[in-house]
């Protein structure tokens, strides 16, 4: 008990001695303490280790995509490689030496005969399709096969259009069906082999199922026709943050095209731009070699059939063109300005574009360093040269002849394409001498606020 010391009048207590134990306690909670901080300091440092050799790993893999498998030849480069697409990869698929497909779709509404998948190709027009040709058609519920017919149809030229007429191949579609119709009623189709007589078929072509979407309004797709020579990144940055910034939203690139870099910055930074990216092959076998007007007719059908229920207008562009507005400054502001609103508004099919040829100056052609804007260059007269903004949904009533769907000329201050080249000083001397177009300006201008540009200086 404590004691109580009288001093004077205060009353003083006397503390007990602390017990000897609580000292020892005390150091011992220190000790676990710093144990456990020891470990957790060692896991979080081997953690930290992992988790940056997994993400090297993984940027590693994004840009050059998988090592090849063992006894696999490697491909030459990265402009080479398969792109991730989202939905089924085209490419060229050869039936007979004068005859390749390139995709095919599935259309009709769901009644038995209704269905029929539509496949897009081309033939020599110095051969006639053979009489035998016949298909194969995979079904995905339980992997059977029915065999069925096609019938031909020639794609005919927009009025406005690139002609084929003068070309040595012609473009077709081919229409196929089981001979069991029911099938296609239901089951889904994926894929189809065409075959020729008691020949072998030939490599198997995916169908593309429709998407379906809340709504197609103000959505604009870009399909971009395969260039014949490898592009810079700064020229796809150029691009497609142009046209992503005047409206478009969806880019369908054919090629394939895109550099690991700028492949890179649309994966990464896609999601926060609001854009939407696909990557398709476009290689037909060497001795059917195709033609430019072949080339864009082809990619025009395919960007149709594919965007038909996901967009409502479709631009297919070369990467040297660029679509510059005049007032309203958006591609969907131009299209209610020609096209009305309300119940004034006009179903237009299709916008058909002028097209001003702007040739740089090849002493100053500064490649991958300077945008093409920013280069010394010359323009030339306006023309139409088959450029158009479509409309899948309104295409096939004016190839049909409904007068409920119209054409309509785009006026050159609404809207005109810039086509950019390197011509001869013959060429150049006959344009205008115009080194500072107020259009190339704004494209400038309006590279300058694109998330896709800023981020292309940080990296490139």
């Amino acid at each position: 008990m404590p004691r109580l010391v009288e001093k004077g009048r205060c009353q003083l207590h006397e503390s007990p001695a602390s017990h000897p134990g609580d000292a020892a306690m005390r150091k011992y909670q220190q000790l676990a303490l710093t144990i456990v901080a020891v470990v957790s300091l060692v896991a979080f440092l081997f953690y930290k280790h992992e988790y940056e050799r997994l993400r090297y790993t993984l940027e590693y893999l994004d840009t050059f995509g998988e090592p090849p498998a063992q006894g696999e030849a490697p491909h030459p480069c990265g402009y080479h490689v398969h792109p991730v697409t989202s939905s089924p990869p085209a490419d060229w698929v050869q039936v007979t030496s004068d005859l390749e497909v390139y995709s095919a779709f599935l259309e009709g509404e769901g009644l038995v005969g209704g269905q029929q998948i539509r496949v897009i190709g081309a033939v020599r027009k110095s051969t006639e399709l053979p009489a035998d040709l016949t298909c194969l058609i995979w079904f995905e519920s339980n992997g059977e096969v029915a065999t069925g017919s096609c019938s031909v149809q020639f794609a005919s030229d927009r009025v406005h259009g690139h002609h084929t007429q003068e070309e040595d191949v012609e473009v077709l579609y081919l229409l196929c069906s089981p001979r069991n119709t029911r099938l296609m009623l239901t089951q889904t189709p994926y894929a189809l082999q065409l075959r020729v007589g008691t020949e072998h078929p030939s490599q198997p072509l995916l169908v593309h199922e429709v998407e379906i979407l809340k709504t197609t309004a103000n959505k604009t797709a870009v399909c971009v026709v395969p260039p014949e020579q490898p592009v810079t990144s700064l020229h796809l940055v150029e691009f497609i943050g142009y046209h992503h910034l005047i409206g478009t939203e969806r880019f369908t690139l054919y090629g394939p095209v895109l550099t690991p870099l700028v492949r890179r910055l649309l994966d990464r930074f896609g999601d926060e731009m609001g854009l939407t990216h696909q990557e398709l092959l476009f290689s037909t076998s060497r001795g059917f070699g195709l033609s430019l007007p072949v080339v864009r007719r082809v990619v025009e059908l395919d960007c149709l059939h594919r965007h038909r229920d996901s967009h409502e207008n479709v631009l297919v562009l070369e990467l040297d063109q660029f679509v510059v507005l005049g007032r309203p400054s958006s591609l969907q502001g131009a299209i209610v300005a020609l096209e009305g609103a309300g119940r004034s508004r006009r179903e237009v099919a299709e916008f058909h574009l002028s097209s001003q040829p702007v040739c740089l100056d090849q002493q100053h052609t500064r490649r991958g360093t300077l945008m093409l804007a920013q280069q010394v260059h010359t323009a030339g007269p306006t023309k139409e040269t088959g450029v158009a903004l479509l409309r899948p949904h309104l295409m096939a009533g004016l190839a049909s002849g409904e007068s409920s769907t119209k054409s309509q000329h785009v006026p050159p201050g609404v809207a005109v394409v810039h086509h950019y080249s390197t011509c001869s000083p013959a060429v150049a001397a006959t344009h205008l001498d115009t080194h500072h177009l107020p259009a190339n300006k704004q494209i400038v201008t309006r590279m300058q606020q694109s998330l896709l540009y800023r981020k292309w200086t940080i990296n490139s």
